[in-house]
């Protein structure tokens, strides 16, 4: 097998955007088609997406026990279920976005929820495999890291094409037009199928681990194991508090600048700009992870981003562009939780391989899945009670002042308590500060070699 390379790098970065252009283009427009073409109450949305997404969390876990359970037939143990899974994720994604407007109420209810779940369960079974394969594709630190990195490139690609185009293709005299996320579903969920099968060709599975005992998994024994890795629980209540702050400011993102700047298309500029700060961040935060850490500059840097925010919710800015370049600069500080964070998981497998002698890949991964989907359930549902809480009037053309400033305030609000919460979560529970990580991989080096001659020694 060819050693790691820049062409793992950049189909594990193609695997990130297949992913992106169907998660994350319904994470950013479904809640906003539901609510704005659909005309569906934002109460009922967000009840809607705190259940379904509650269900995919559950899933998680079940679907990696079936991914550790798979064996390695010579094709890879993950790469498999990304190739069988792709194209039914795709197919679920376009049919979320179809415009059921004219049936009756309770009918777009149930048409949202069957296509939500059918959709996440897809999803999930392309999710875990895909994020789990990073940490049997190196178990160097640097390239694990440049994994991770590039991993946020793809996101970072699917963003900044979509933050420009959306705006300028959802919406004609600041109104959603129907028809034009149909088609921008279909065409993401094409390029998200060939990234995917990309992934597929280029990524290759080459840590060589001592083979696992012909036995039946424990499984409440796994659960009991994962319980006590303190890496793995800092990452997911750190990632789980971040991603709710987060996914509540995204999603109230479209409506701050529909109906507090006043016009929804500037956003596209603010995607423009998200390329200096993205590639600002990608090609920096590696001189700044090896000199401070992974925890350390996370950390280090989000807690600027929370000091800024705050000053912004005493001091309102009526100035789109003079926000976009903050909010820009702000984005630089806290793109460690979306860069780092894989990484992290990575490290969490480790820790979890060291500490208990079984390394289950595919578990480990989904139980941070897990949390991370019950992150997106709340997000998703508190996003849209805010809205509701604010006062919104989906079949109202124009906000009043009074919501548009509610919208402010919520907004800016949710960005200080979301990643000020995370990182005190993050220094006191996550262990692997930059010197530990280090100690933990050499501790798990050797005794990898260990397991290895021992098994070999057994054979002869």
């Amino acid at each position: 097998m060819k050693p790691f390379s820049m062409k793992d790098k950049l189909g594990y970065t193609l695997g990130d955007l297949g992913n992106c252009c169907t998660e994350q283009f319904r994470a950013m427009f479904l809640a906003v088609f539901y609510t704005l073409v659909l005309k569906v109450n934002p109460v009922h949305v967000g009840i809607l997406m705190l259940i379904t997404k509650f269900w995919d969390a559950i899933n998680d876990p079940i679907i990696g026990a079936l991914v550790d359970s798979h064996k390695n037939t010579g094709k890879g143990k993950f790469i498999p279920w990304i190739r069988a899974f792709a194209l039914p994720t795709a197919v679920m994604c376009v049919l979320g976005f179809v415009n059921v407007s004219n049936w009756a109420y309770g009918a777009r209810i149930i048409y949202m929820f069957v296509s939500y779940v059918t959709y996440e369960i897809f999803y999930t079974c392309v999710n875990v495999p895909f994020g789990t394969l990073s940490s049997v594709m190196t178990d160097d630190a640097n390239q694990r890291t440049d994994l991770s990195r590039y991993r946020s490139l793809g996101g970072t690609i699917f963003m900044t094409v979509i933050v420009i185009a959306g705006p300028l293709f959802f919406y004609k005299d600041n109104q959603p037009v129907a028809g034009n996320f149909l088609i921008m579903s279909a065409i993401c969920a094409a390029i998200g199928f060939l990234c995917l099968m990309v992934t597929c060709s280029w990524c290759k599975e080459r840590v060589v681990l001592a083979p696992r005992p012909k036995e039946k998994m424990n499984y409440v024994s796994i659960i009991k194991d994962v319980s006590r890795n303190k890496a793995l629980l800092g990452v997911m209540l750190s990632s789980f508090i971040g991603i709710v702050g987060a996914g509540m400011v995204n999603a109230l993102n479209t409506y701050l600048f529909k109906d507090y700047f006043g016009n929804v298309k500037v956003m596209s500029i603010s995607g423009m700009l998200s390329v200096l700060w993205s590639l600002i961040a990608f090609f920096g935060i590696k001189y700044a992870v090896k000199a401070f850490g992974k925890k350390e500059w996370i950390m280090g840097s989000a807690l600027f981003s929370v000091l800024v925010f705050a000053v912004l919710f005493f001091f309102p800015i009526n100035d789109a562009m003079i926000f976009i370049i903050i909010n820009g600069i702000c984005y630089m500080g806290v793109s460690g939780f979306q860069i780092l964070i894989w990484a992290m998981v990575n490290d969490s497998i480790d820790y979890h391989e060291l500490t208990t002698g079984e390394r289950n890949e595919g578990i480990v991964y989904s139980f941070y899945t897990f949390f991370r989907k019950l992150a997106n359930a709340v997000s998703g549902s508190m996003g849209s009670f805010a809205l509701a809480i604010a006062g919104y009037n989906v079949n109202a053309a124009v906000q009043t002042e009074q919501v548009a400033g509610n919208i402010w305030k919520t907004y800016t609000a949710i960005y200080v308590v979301g990643y000020l919460a995370a990182v005190l979560v993050l220094y006191f529970l996550y262990p692997l500060t930059k010197k530990k990580t280090a100690e933990m991989l050499k501790a798990l080096a050797d005794k990898r070699e260990a397991a290895l001659e021992s098994q070999q020694k057994s054979e002869a």
